[in-house]
């Protein structure tokens, strides 16, 4: 859901809608890479959405994780990867003087060998071979009965062991394994899976949780002629299972080759160097226009996909001249004149590069055009050669001969700075420099080296070592990044964002030569094949680009599609509460999902993520058909019944009127709204709804069983309550996003929950409000960090809150209520549990804090389930959410308030 959500202009959705588009993002797994579908990503404040046309690969670090770390024989694939490149070797061997015959003899190499390791999609949708009721034979269960189509057993209580397996069944090329099952499991979890014909390589498998039964599962077997099926525990303990049906179908390729399953293809970010056309602004975004041609970049933004959002300070306009596919060089070029700036060299020093890589080579030319003279080092000789093409004048791959080229260059003493371009944990580079560097010279580190300095050199030559940081001034700083602000040129002259600029003019006015760098220039359908020859490549290329304007094979998708229904997921249950969840973050996954999950009468149908990697993979390994980037994508859907909201507060008032409006039940995490306007607007769309849906709010410390035995204690009371809650809520930094707009702050943010818990002990109405907080001075703390607040109620009680964030996190619980009333006291001891104070008795314990969330959401299933009304009030959420407002106001100096009945 994008924040604060702008739509994509008129202009802009008729340019998208004018072809159809495929929105593939390439991702890299523990062993390999993969090309996943994902919804386009939505529009936000401050960023530009980009079609990226081309996009560079930077081989050193994207592909180390993909080596080989062991000896052995490769498969025929890597043979043939490897034979690619070696040839591409023998072509820079022998045509180095010419790097564009070499440049051009390598796309084609790259080409034609790459098309020949990815199997031709077939054109016809071959028939579908039916299996049936394949046997089944017994391994570890403890009970085991297989009988004309049907299994039930009952595991062992060991953890993964194999209980059954199947027979070895042929599959022909290119087909996909269907297991159709259909049953009950009583208890605990099993595993499907598939394994090779010789039972020692995992090919897929699939958790199966407790109830009902009816599921096509796909699996593919990564090119094996045969596989076996196999059942297994998934988490130990005993499981009961009993399938009415398991029969397994051998499912033909499609025409186009899109994929039967796409569960599997999850992983992480790649690429952060791309260049493409803009199809949309964020409000606020100055000096671009839609249509416009943009290098882009950054680490997760700037990925390898077919569209990207980036903040507006990491796009840059490409000149005139400049062309597309070299424009997808910019960050990496950005990171190497950063380098060259931060070493500040003047005309005709001798400057030394070591690593002539791809960031060395751009660094060679940038210390030319700077008027230097260069000289260079890599242990490869052909890149050695390749820098020579480009103007370097000194060069060896002689380690131990460097340092007396550098003596005799220089007449002994010493270049004037030394670049370090190279990536090795290795010290001996650093140290290299120091000895190379003159007396009271410069070392700047720009690649990723090994940093243990010695003295000798470092000390007795007083040499300047500096850290040159990514692209530039500005890069990992939020407010730069993110937030859009510029630093004045007057002060900053070169910002990341104008080191691109300055970057491209070079290349525009062929000052720089980046045509040369790329050896291989690849369609994005390849990557996976790609980043295997990479991976395996003896001399691996220099430059690498991933083009994104060559036609797809792959199922196309309306441009503005912001919402894909992936294939394979589980099939939805009949007659059970389908949800979507708003914002896969740490809590919305690890909380509230398995809170859902527990209940018989809700499903997760999607989710509705902004961030494709994390959301994707979610969905992927939880089997689920709906994944979209924009609520307003997904929130018509029939199928939906709620909405569980999980994303910044500041979204949450607005996906809840969406929710609301569309007709969903809503439970949204705390806070509902951050603003007395956001506030405003829920309370006007919930009462002009003449029947509204459902509407909870995540204030779950009223369920706790120490709060539920606490009220019916006080069940009987004469006189008012006198509330104190203590909570010890421990440092959070101004910069954390709770701390920012975003959060709206820890009154705001959190202690909406204790408002709440004093509304339920009560009963009553609030009457009155009062707040202070501790000055913080200059110190690092928000007035909303540490405070008092007491409200009052209408039946005399009164709720005392101390809030602090000044305690140490060991030591002290974090919460602690002391309830007074009628002579007596109780105590809630950080919700483990409930004392009588006179007494001593304990009332409720548990081993584990309990604050309530099962039993909420337990509540809000039955509530869903019967028709009747949510289990707080909706008035009490508006109230409960105005009391933490008010409060968030006098604490930042407006006076108490006196609230009428």
């Amino acid at each position: 859901m994008a924040l604060c959500n702008v739509g994509i202009s008129e202009y802009s959705m008729q340019l998208l809608k004018s072809k159809e588009v495929l929105m593939r993002q390439v991702l890299l797994a523990s062993d390999r890479v993969r090309v996943a579908r994902m919804p386009a990503p939505g529009i936000e404040p401050g960023a530009v959405l980009v079609h990226v046309q081309y996009s560079m690969i930077s081989v050193g670090t994207e592909v180390a994780g993909l080596r080989p770390t062991t000896s052995g024989e490769a498969s025929t694939g890597l043979d043939q990867a490897r034979e690619i490149t070696n040839r591409a070797g023998r072509y820079l061997a022998k045509a180095i003087a010419d790097p564009r015959l070499v440049a051009s003899r390598l796309k084609r190499i790259a080409r034609n060998q790459i098309a020949r390791l990815i199997p031709e999609p077939p054109k016809v949708r071959l028939p579908d071979q039916e299996l049936g009721a394949v046997a089944w034979q017994r391994d570890a269960a403890s009970e085991f009965v297989s009988d004309n189509g049907r299994l039930s057993l009952l595991t062992d209580d060991s953890d993964w062991q194999y209980q059954a397996h199947t027979a070895v069944f042929q599959i022909p090329l290119g087909y996909q394994v269907a297991v159709e099952l259909s049953g009950t499991i009583d208890s605990g979890k099993l595993a499907i899976g598939i394994l090779d014909e010789t039972g020692s390589k995992w090919l897929g498998n699939r958790t199966l949780t407790p109830g009902a039964l009816d599921d096509r599962l796909i699996f593919d077997p990564q090119g094996e002629e045969a596989a076996k099926l196999v059942i297994s525990n998934a988490q130990g303990g005993v499981t009961k299972a009993d399938f009415e049906r398991l029969h397994v179908v051998l499912v033909a390729p499609n025409p186009r080759g899109d994929p039967h399953n796409e569960m599997d293809e999850t992983g992480w970010n790649l690429g952060y160097s791309a260049a493409g056309v803009v199809v949309a602004l964020g409000a606020g975004v100055q000096g671009l226009k839609v249509g416009d041609h943009v290098a882009c970049g950054g680490a997760g933004r700037a990925n390898h996909a077919d569209y990207v959002l980036v903040p507006r300070n990491l796009v840059c306009p490409v000149p005139d001249g400049c062309d597309m596919r070299w424009a997808a060089s910019a960050t990496i070029g950005t990171i190497a004149m950063q380098g060259v700036r931060r070493a500040q060299p003047d005309l005709g020093e001798k400057v030394a590069v070591i690593g002539l890589g791809l960031l060395g080579l751009l660094t060679v030319q940038l210390l030319r055009a700077a008027g230097c003279q260069v000289i260079g080092f890599d242990l490869d000789p052909k890149r050695v050669q390749r820098a020579r093409s480009l103007g370097m004048e000194h060069g060896t791959s002689n380690s131990s001969e460097f340092p007396r080229l550098i003596r005799d260059i220089t007449a002994g003493l010493g270049c004037d700075r030394t670049l370090i371009t190279a990536a090795t944990k290795s010290d001996t580079v650093i140290n290299t420099a120091m000895e190379i560097t003159r007396r009271r010279g410069v070392v700047v580190i720009v690649g990723d080296v090994g940093l243990n300095v010695q003295r000798t050199h470092f000390y007795r030559k007083e040499i300047d070592l500096l850290m040159s940081t990514s692209y530039g001034p500005g890069r990992y700083d939020a407010n730069y990044e993110e937030k859009g602000n510029d630093y004045p040129i007057s002060y900053v002259r070169w910002t990341l964002n104008r080191n691109m600029q300055s970057y491209m003019e070079l290349i525009a006015a062929k000052r720089l030569d980046v045509e040369s760098l790329v050896d291989i220039v690849a369609p994005v359908d390849d990557a996976p094949a790609l980043y295997k020859t990479l991976a395996n490549s003896q001399e691996p290329p220099i430059g690498v680009l991933l083009d994104y304007t060559l036609a797809d094979s792959g199922v196309v998708e309306p441009a503005e599609a912001e919402r894909v229904q992936l294939r394979g997921a589980r099939s939805p249950q009949a007659g059970k509460i389908n949800y979507l969840l708003v914002g896969a973050g740490a809590y919305g996954q690890s909380m509230l999902v398995p809170m859902l999950d527990r209940l018989d009468n809700i499903f997760l149908r999607g989710v509705v993520s902004r961030d494709a990697v994390r959301g994707g993979n979610f969905v992927r390994e939880r089997r689920l058909g709906v994944f979209a980037s924009n609520l307003s994508a997904a929130i018509d859907d029939p199928d939906v019944h709620m909405l569980v909201i999980a994303t910044r507060h500041c979204e949450h008032a607005a996906q809840a009127i969406a929710g609301l409006q569309a007709g969903k039940h809503v439970f949204v995490e705390k806070p509902i709204a951050i603003t007395w306007d956001e506030l405003d607007e829920l309370t006007q769309c919930h009462d002009a709804l003449v029947n509204p849906p459902l509407l909870m709010v995540g204030f779950n410390r009223r369920f706790s069983p120490a709060i539920q035995v606490l009220r019916e204690a006080l069940a009987g009371r004469t006189a008012p309550l006198a509330i104190n809650y203590r909570l010890n809520g421990g440092y959070i930094p101004l910069d954390h996003w709770i701390q920012t707009g975003q959060g709206g702050g820890r009154n705001i943010g959190e202690a909406c929950h204790m408002y709440d818990v004093f509304r339920s002990l009560s009963g009553a109405a609030v009457t009155s409000i009062s707040a202070t907080g501790i000055n913080p001075g200059g110190r690092p703390y928000l007035a909303s960090d540490n405070f008092s607040a007491t409200i009052g109620y209408a039946d005399g009680s009164i709720g005392n809150l101390f809030y602090t964030a000044l305690g140490p996190k060991k030591g002290l619980p974090k919460e602690r209520i002391e309830v007074f009333c009628d002579g007596e006291a109780y105590v809630v001891d950080d919700f483990k549990q409930l004392i009588k104070a006179s007494t001593g008795e304990v009332l409720w314990s548990a081993t584990e804090a309990d604050k309530g969330q099962a039993t909420q959401m337990k509540l809000l299933a039955e509530a869903l389930t019967s028709g009747g009304p949510a289990p707080i009030p909706f008035d009490e959420i508006i109230e409960t959410t105005a009391v933490a407002l008010r409060v968030e106001e006098l604490l930042t100096g407006v006076a108490a308030v006196q609230v009428d009945d």
